[in-house]
């Protein structure tokens, strides 16, 4: 158990990460050296029963592809547990090094082979090869966890099978194209096969003095050589067989190889059959084979680059769809064609990527001390499974065509597609959404490497969309379980997705049972999120914290790990716009920014500090995330270009018209309304410290449920009231909301008028107007309930500095869908504190946030409630 912590923790060396790219530098030799004596005797064969007397159409050469696929295999068949034996008990740098120089030895004699015409001896050499090819197995495979950990197996598992795959295909090219050069130009398929035999050789033997270089790792098995290590293999496969695990990996891993043997032979069978235009054998099957390589080696790539940090399972179920795909694709296609070559690419692309995941997840899931016991077995089931393909193959061509071939794999690929379904829909389901979800949103993420790598962690977070789960997953590189109300389980589209997740409902009836559960889970070293808010914002901010958290924290002894998701109200899973879902996203990329906050120890959780740190981390949000500045105004502007934005009486400013002044830094205004607008804006843009505090405020009124953008808004400027700047300048400005500017000359109200945010000029004014349908009032004035007809009084409260703390919201009362209510104005407050603001001390009634250039101490009638309201005291005096 020590070992596998150490490797999970482990960061590879400089050293061990030279010795990893060393390793792929000797596999991808040693695939490329055997594949290329084994595609230098296919097409001799092919040679030899057309041109040699000895040997005619009917002789054994002419299926040597079906022979050289059997010798391939059989080696790994018959000694898988004996070189499994030797990879764990024996120095596994020490094997690579002595099969890398017994390489050379193999290539020599090959050449002999082919100098003097012997093309049976040569069919032995290539024998010996195999077991060389089997022996270096295990070996080259174990140790790559050795020298790179867990974390990085996935990308190293990947880039292995990819540079195996890659030199053993380009190889089959390669040698195929050299055959075919050389074969034209000398008429002698005896020379065509010894001369790249000869440089072959060469080149192996710098590869060799290489791999004398490897890092070296002690052996974890002791076990004494026995005789029954030649055949107890079948046995071994009872061990990998009890695992599920390790099962339904290597039962994946040995399809892709029986898939990739079917394709191989199908693909010789063309080049003979069906040559591409004008081509022979070897060139018709180069190119088959190029098609097959280039999309394995596209497909290795990106499946590699997705597992770098994480294995990512869910590329299984979504390879096997590819590759059915591609196999119906090309059972339609003449064989040979654009069309059916485009085919065996789609194909390759999508089988690599099934077996990327695959691989790294049966490494990362044996035992060291049996791990290339493992390796070696499935090596074994991988080998059978390509025999297999072999008489398959042979059994097809003798009943069915080429097309009807493709169609039985496409079957067989259905088959495998719908058992991937069964065992991992959570993954695949879960990468596809993060997929879409990143496509849609762009994430910004701080402090990620707060999230604990192993261990049981509670999340809490801010619960604003109904895609939070999703944003969380995008965040947590760690698999999450949901904590949600069983009322959500009872609904049966939305029940199934939960249960397929693994959630953890809660009951109100029985909550107790159900936290024993999330316990036992974060025991187990699993991350369990819950949304101590108990309900999905309707307003934007955040609500009072729900029982259950201190007890779930406190029983569990893990840690509490504080997330704040900002930016995502506005998004279509938000109840921007009073209404979920049925609305177009603004823009697309949507960005989002996320704050990962210190652990908190479970012993010092109470909500109201969980509360007050999400507020904090908002704070942190809000920073990072907002736009400041003049140009930041000026873009915004220019974005509403010719559209009227501000109005008084019959006279109008436009974008382009108020960045023209801005730029200036003049007022040029005929109407005395519009004219101590343009000053107001002036004002506040002339220190820069103080725009980008106003600016970023009024990107806080962005974040919630009060004043709604694009709805025309009726405001006052220029009687030094402390909305002004923010609610009626910068905020229309910022959103494209048109601005109505009421002065003591309006004596009716404009028609449209949507909204109203002002302080005292304003209140005295509506006892004069009246709003033709019931209208929300945003008062700054910190007087009393207005009752006015079509008036909806909310209070709001600013700072004398004309920073905005609270927001009553558009709408008093939310109704949920549980029976509850959800407030967005209460009684004696004056509204719900803003996201951005926090308290500091956590205790206090001193407010502090990225928009206060100094913590802002409360007016002593007012306190923040738990709710998120500034709310007055019982025994204040103020109406």
């Amino acid at each position: 158990m020590d070992d596998v912590q150490t490797s999970k923790k482990k960061t590879p060396s400089k050293k061990e990460w030279r010795g990893f790219y060393s390793l792929i530098l000797i596999q991808a030799q040693n695939a490329f050296n055997e594949k290329a004596a084994q595609f230098l005797l296919i097409p001799l064969g092919v040679w030899l029963a057309a041109n040699n007397i000895a040997y005619g159409p009917d002789s054994w050469v002419n299926s040597l592809q079906y022979i050289l696929g059997c010798i391939f295999v059989l080696p790994y068949i018959l000694f898988s547990p004996f070189v499994g034996w030797l990879a764990d008990c024996f120095c596994k740098a020490r094997i690579i090094q002595f099969m890398s120089f017994l390489q050379i030895l193999v290539l020599g004699a090959m050449f002999l082979c082919f100098r003097y015409e012997n093309i049976e001896m040569a069919v032995f050499w290539f024998c010996v090869f195999s077991v060389q090819a089997t022996i270096l197995s295990p070996a080259k495979k174990g140790v790559v966890k050795d020298m790179v950990g867990s974390r990085q197996l996935g990308y190293a598992s990947g880039l292995m099978e990819m540079s195996l795959i890659l030199s053993m295909l380009a190889a089959q090219i390669g040698i195929f194209v050299w055959f075919d050069i050389l074969q034209v130009s000398s008429n002698d398929g005896w020379e065509a096969a010894a001369f790249p035999t000869m440089i072959l050789t060469f080149i192996a033997i710098p590869v060799a003095i290489a791999a004398l270089f490897l890092p070296r790792y002690p052996s974890k098995q002791t076990r004494k050589f026995e005789w029954k290590l030649f055949y107890e293999h079948f046995v071994q496969l009872k061990y990998l067989w009890s695992q599920r695990d390790l099962r339904l990996s290597e039962i994946g891993i040995s399809y892709f190889w029986f898939l990739a043997g079917a394709l191989m032979l199908i693909s010789l069978q063309i080049a003979q059959e069906h040559p591409i235009g004008d081509a022979g054998f070897s060139m018709s099957a180069a190119i088959l084979m190029a098609w097959l390589s280039g999309g394995t080696v596209v497909g290795g790539v990106i499946a590699s680059i997705i597992c770098r940090k994480k294995i990512e399972l869910g590329l299984i179920p979504l390879g096997a769809i590819g590759f059915t795909v591609g196999c119906i694709a090309m059972s339609f296609f003449p064989p040979g064609s654009l069309a059916s070559n485009i085919g065996f690419g789609i194909t390759g692309a999508f089988a690599a990527a099934y077996l990327v995941p695959l691989n790294a997840h049966l490494q990362d899931n044996c035992e060291p001390s049996n791990r290339s016991t493992v390796i070696a077995a499935g090596n074994l089931m991988d080998c059978i499974m390509g025999l297999v393909a072999v008489g398959f193959q042979l059994m097809l061509r003798n009943i069915f065509s080429v097309q009807n071939q493709f169609w039985v794999l496409a079957i067989l690929g259905v088959v495998i597609t719908i058992v991937a379904f069964r065992l991992i829909p959570r993954e695949f389901i879960r990468m596809m959404g993060l997929w879409i979800m990143r496509i849609v949103y762009r994430s910004r993420i701080i402090h990620q490497d707060r999230i604990p790598e192993d261990g049981g962690a509670i999340i809490v977070a801010n619960h604003v969309t109904y895609g939070d789960a999703l944003f969380l997953s995008l965040i947590c590189p760690r698999p999450i379980r949901f904590i949600v109300a069983e009322e959500f389980v009872a609904i049966r589209w939305l029940g199934w997705i939960l249960e397929l997740f693994n959630c953890l409902p809660i009951s109100s009836r029985n909550p107790r049972e159900s936290l024993s559960k999330a316990i036992q889970a974060l025991k187990a070293g699993e991350v369990i999120c819950i949304f101590p808010e108990g309900q999905l914002t309707r307003t934007g901010t955040l609500c009072a914290a729900r029982r259950g958290l201190e007890m779930l924290a406190k029983k569990s002894s893990c840690p509490i790990i504080p997330i704040y998701m900002d930016e995502l109200w506005g998004s279509i899973f938000s109840y921007s716009g009073n209404r979920f879902f049925s609305k177009a996203p603004l823009h697309v990329p949507y960005r989002f920014t996320a704050a990962v906050g210190e652990p908190i120890a479970p012993d010092a959780v109470n909500p109201p500090m969980v509360i007050n740190t999400l507020r904090e981390l908002s704070s942190t949000c809000l920073e990072i995330a907002a736009s400041i500045g003049r140009d930041a105004i000026l873009n915004h502007l220019e974005h509403i270009g010719h559209k009227p934005l501000v109005t008084a009486k019959n006279t109008r400013l436009t974008g382009y018209e108020i960045a023209e002044c801005l730029m200036n830094d003049t007022v040029e205004a005929e109407n005395p309304e519009l004219r101590k607008w343009l000053a107001t804006l002036l004002d506040c843009s002339r220190s820069q410290s103080r725009l980008c505090d106003f600016w970023m405020n009024a990107q806080q009124l962005e974040r919630v449920n009060a004043l709604q953008p694009r709805e025309l808004l009726l405001t006052s400027v220029g009687h030094e009231e402390v909305h002004e700047t923010v609610a009626a300048v910068l905020w229309p400005i910022l959103t494209g909301t048109p601005v109505y500017l009421i002065g003591d000359g309006d004596h009716s109200m404009p028609e449209g008028i949507r909204q109203i945010a002002g302080s005292d000029f304003l209140r005295r004014r509506l006892y004069s107007l009246v709003p033709e349908t019931r209208t929300p009032l945003y008062d700054f004035s910190g007087s009393g309930d207005l009752v006015l007809p079509n008036i909806g009084w909310r209070p709001c409260f600013a700072t004398d500095r004309g920073i905005i703390l609270a927001m009553s919201m558009k709408r008093s009362v939310f109704k949920l869908d549980d029976g509850t209510v959800q407030l967005g104005m209460r009684a004696r407050t004056r509204g719900r504190l803003l996201p951005g603001f926090y308290l500091n001390p956590p205790s206090s009634t001193v407010i502090a946030g990225a928009t206060l250039s100094t913590p802002y101490s409360l007016p002593p009638n007012l306190y923040l409630d738990e709710s998120g309201f500034l709310a007055e005291l019982q025994s204040s005096n103020h109406e």
